[in-house]
């Protein structure tokens, strides 16, 4: 199967929770029209790709021409820039960020090893377990993947729900797989390109290739287990309204691509992320005030 000819539709009906029709509008009936780009489907993605890019650049030059000390040095900045690649990652892998399938399989490799999650790993464990399950806590028979309650409906604390996130994450990604046997294979098959850009990194210079590419990429994966638990834990939700923690900082939002408009984007999930400040205007009204914070943190 052509992974990058047949997988660039993946927010299809079926990924999201049922939505209330209320707010089930055309944003471009309202008046709200993103610009549209030919190589990019979305000219908005123009900032994020560029530092995306830009990012990833320093990566190679960090690799490629920075003896082990200053590698060392450069670590840290590597990792924050990649904390916040992780948001732009979780937005393209909702919504395309490319016209070209092969430039977005491309992006993605760009995207996956700077944030350690590999290509259509969002789609699986995100898109198609978060979404359809975040309503859903254990002991739920159908549990929401990024599950902040134990097994016998106790809360997690924010460290727990880390590591047990960190640890389960592949496994579910594999148990949602099973249910979609064609995202699995795409995410089998990207695995070859990844590995083997790694695997060369590690041959040509292994003390660089942790310092810049496989350390800061695993502090990201970290980090972005960290954030999420923010998101919706200890919150028992009797709708979708009251089911997310809401950001509406400017700071924020800019740095991240609108990824603190959450609930909008758990109505919406196959919005473009620079649609969602109108759409979370529109029902801002029905989520409850303390879910809707105006801090950076």
């Amino acid at each position: 199967m052509n992974a990058a000819i047949d997988l660039d539709n993946r927010v299809s009906a079926d990924s999201a929770p049922a939505v209330d029709p209320a707010v089930e509008v055309s944003l471009e009936s309202k008046g709200v029209k993103a610009k549209k780009g030919s190589v990019l489907r979305y000219r908005a993605d123009r900032r994020s790709v560029s530092f995306v890019l830009g990012m990833f650049a320093l990566h190679a030059l960090a690799f490629f021409l920075a003896p082990p000390w200053l590698a060392a040095i450069c670590l840290v900045p590597l990792a924050i820039g990649s904390m916040f690649i992780a948001a732009i990652n979780h937005h393209h892998q909702h919504f395309n960020t490319f016209r070209s399938p092969w430039l977005n399989r491309i992006y993605e490799l760009v995207l996956a090893l700077q944030t350690g999650i590999s290509p259509f790993g969002w789609v699986l464990h995100h898109n198609l377990g978060h979404h359809r399950n975040y309503l859903n806590q254990p002991p739920h028979p159908e549990p929401d993947e990024s599950n902040w309650t134990r097994p016998d409906g106790s809360q997690m604390g924010r460290v727990e729900y880390t590591i047990d996130l960190i640890l389960n994450h592949q496994l579910d990604i594999f148990r949602v797989g099973w249910k979609y046997p064609k995202f699995l294979r795409a995410f089998l098959l990207m695995k070859i390109p990844l590995y083997v850009i790694i695997a060369v990194a590690l041959y040509i210079n292994p003390v660089n290739a942790f310092l810049v590419l496989l350390i800061p990429s695993f502090i990201a994966l970290c980090h972005t287990s960290w954030a999420t638990y923010e998101h919706h834990a200890g919150h028992y939700p009797t709708d979708h309204y009251d089911a997310s923690m809401n950001r509406k900082n400017a700071i924020f939002n800019f740095l991240t691509c609108n990824l603190g408009l959450h609930t909008a984007h758990h109505l919406r999930p196959g919005v473009h992320w620079s649609l969602l400040p109108k759409l979370h205007e529109e029902i801002e009204n029905r989520i409850p005030p303390e879910m809707i914070l105006t801090t950076f943190w």
